[in-house]
């Protein structure tokens, strides 16, 4: 939609200035020389923001607004450039209204028709992404250059809607309906947690259970390794005595008989490191393993009753167990 609207022209800056007389001269000659219409608009609106006060930018864009058939932008911006020239370029007074006497016959419209029944509260009109329909404008005819414009439909609390029209050249004239918005889908309701003691989830405690067996497990399967490994650590240790056993005050007969007591003495001590290390991490895990089963939270929606601790002696020396109510 174009509006003849007076807009408050801004001092630019200097550089600002310098840029846009470089841009305005580089679309003079590609509208002159080159009648490259799309291209000079282009130069045209960069050099118009650099220096909105540059009425002969607005009036040389106009123009080519003109060229590509924006036939309300090149209407709506000859009335600018009248405004802003009354009293004091007569010459492009008189050539602007020339212009927009040429145009004005042949502009087209577009009424935005919004029905009681769809005025919702809230509701935004947009067209093409970048230009609200006020209230004020609905069911007015809005001057519009031809061509295809998207309305974007929208309000809060309901489900946007995107329409489409076009609009043909030479004095044409459409109306786009505003529908009416159905309800958005209402967001789901999470319920806050009520924080009551005793009352929990069945997962939680499921969760917490399940990590404790597992890391049980490869408790157990730790200090089964560093079993292994132990014995195997106390076979190497024979080997080595047997060896050391050959070799008195560290003398061997031969190099063969060192190099099998050095062997055998190495081989002892890294299996009793892997079986220390094995057996260390397995006494690790399986404590974790029985905390977290211990204290892991009950799968049913009240509290149980907190385990308990049992020392049985025993002939050969006692025995530990726990106990808990699931």
């Amino acid at each position: 939609m174009c509006v003849a609207a007076m807009l408050g022209a801004v001092p630019a800056q200097a550089d600002d200035v310098a840029m846009a007389e470089k841009l305005f001269l580089e679309g003079k000659r590609l509208m002159d020389e080159e009648k490259n219409y799309e291209r000079a608009c282009e130069k045209f609106e960069a050099a118009y923001e650099l220096d909105t006060t540059a009425t002969g930018t607005l009036l040389n864009l106009a123009l080519c607004h003109e060229q590509i058939k924006r036939t309300a932008t090149a209407w709506a911006e000859f009335r600018q450039v009248v405004a802003r020239s009354i009293g004091r370029r007569e010459d492009r007074v008189a050539l602007a209204r020339e212009h927009e006497a040429k145009l004005t016959p042949v502009l087209s419209f577009i009424i935005v028709d919004v029905a009681e029944s769809a005025r919702a509260s809230g509701l935004r009109i947009e067209m093409d992404k970048r230009r609200p329909i006020a209230e004020a404008s609905w069911g007015v005819e809005l001057p519009v250059d031809p061509g295809k414009h998207v309305f974007e439909v929208s309000a809060p609390g309901k489900v946007s809607r995107t329409l489409e029209i076009v609009v043909g050249d030479n004095a044409d004239k459409q109306t786009i309906a505003i529908p009416v918005l159905i309800d958005a889908p209402a967001s789901p309701v999470i319920p806050p947690s009520t924080g009551e003691p005793g009352v929990v989830t069945t997962d939680s405690g499921r969760t917490r259970r399940t990590v404790g067996y597992v890391l049980g497990g490869l408790g157990i399967a730790a200090l089964g390794t560093g079993a292994v490994f132990g014995v195997l650590a106390m076979n190497k240790n024979g080997d080595a005595e047997d060896a050391a056993a050959r070799c008195p005050g560290n003398l061997c007969p031969n190099e063969a008989a060192r190099s099998k007591a050095v062997s055998a003495i190495d081989d002892a001590n890294a299996n009793a490191n892997i079986a220390n290390v094995a057996v260390g991490a397995g006494i690790g895990l399986l404590a974790a393993g029985v905390v977290l089963v211990l204290t892991a939270k009950p799968t049913t929606s009240t509290a149980s009753a907190p385990p308990t601790l049992r020392i049985v002696p025993q002939p050969s020396g006692g025995t530990i167990s726990f106990a808990r109510a699931w």
